[in-house]
């Protein structure tokens, strides 16, 4: 995978290169754009589609949740990602890998005006006992409660500001995670090829598989609210406003992305505000 500088207004699109891509000219790759009516999956990780393009159904780009969420906590708004395959890579399982390349290559300001999403009315999105609320603030701000009560995990809450770098790092840093008795599902539903023990937490019962300690104490709770930082991204700009989130993952937070985004084309709402970045 590569991140490439893109021009004003352009957005984060993918483009996939390998063989799965146009039936009718495999010369050129797919482009598909990261917004939330492109989510074709959400189920253990948000893949993504050209949905309504030229090259609808062709080729599909999947687990774009950890490198949108560095591109958000970044603040990067225009890039092209070259991909040649069907994923993105897992690297360690968390952002880090992708913020340390970005911050190392470093960040150029570009001429044209940020946009930002205003939240001007109350929104929840809700899915039996799990829930997203979205209201008006001056602010983003996150307040996100995960519960596994059924092993160490056990229930966890945070809250979570883009202002905040040393809470932003151990936010980057926190891995996914999954139980032991998911695996075999997960590879059933042909996720996860590339799991391991090298790249994600494996719980079982009240033990952690991996050995040693964890990243952070609140490890787990960080890395859902790393998820949903990373599935909102997929609106292409900051959220003004403030989300408690109960129990999320990636249906919901997709769900919640794409509601969103309907209120504000429907309100015209976004408006231009801080230089923006590539």
């Amino acid at each position: 995978m590569t991140i490439r500088p893109a021009e004003e207004y352009v957005g984060i699109t993918f483009l996939r290169h390998d063989g799965l891509i146009s039936a009718n000219d495999t010369s050129e790759p797919s482009v598909i754009v990261a917004a939330p009516e492109n989510v074709v999956r959400a189920c253990h990780g948000t893949t993504l589609a050209d949905v309504c393009g030229a090259n609808s159904g062709d080729a599909s780009v999947a687990t774009v949740e950890h490198v949108m969420a560095a591109l958000a906590i970044c603040a990067v708004d225009n890039v092209a990602i070259d991909i040649y395959g069907p994923e993105i890579p897992i690297l360690d399982g968390s952002a880090a890998p992708f913020m340390n390349k970005i911050n190392a290559v470093g960040i150029a300001s570009q001429s044209a005006e940020r946009n930002e999403i205003i939240i001007e009315e109350p929104m929840t999105i809700s899915d039996g006992d799990r829930s997203i609320h979205i209201e008006p603030s001056d602010a983003f701000c996150l307040d996100i409660t995960i519960e596994f009560e059924d092993c160490v995990i056990g229930c966890q809450s945070q809250s979570v500001t883009l202002d905040n770098p040393s809470l932003l790092a151990r936010m980057a840093r926190s891995r996914t995670f999954c139980r032991l008795h998911e695996v075999e599902a997960l590879r059933a539903m042909d996720l996860i090829r590339g799991g391991s023990l090298d790249n994600s937490i494996v719980v079982d019962g009240d033990k952690v598989l991996n050995g040693g300690e964890l990243r952070d104490p609140y490890e787990f709770v960080l890395h859902k609210a790393l998820d949903l930082v990373g599935d909102l991204y997929l609106l292409g700009a900051p959220i003004r406003g403030s989300i408690t989130a109960h129990k999320p993952g990636h249906s919901i937070n997709t769900r919640a992305a794409l509601a969103i985004s309907q209120v504000q084309q429907a309100q015209n709402t976004v408006t231009s505000r801080i230089a923006a970045t590539a």
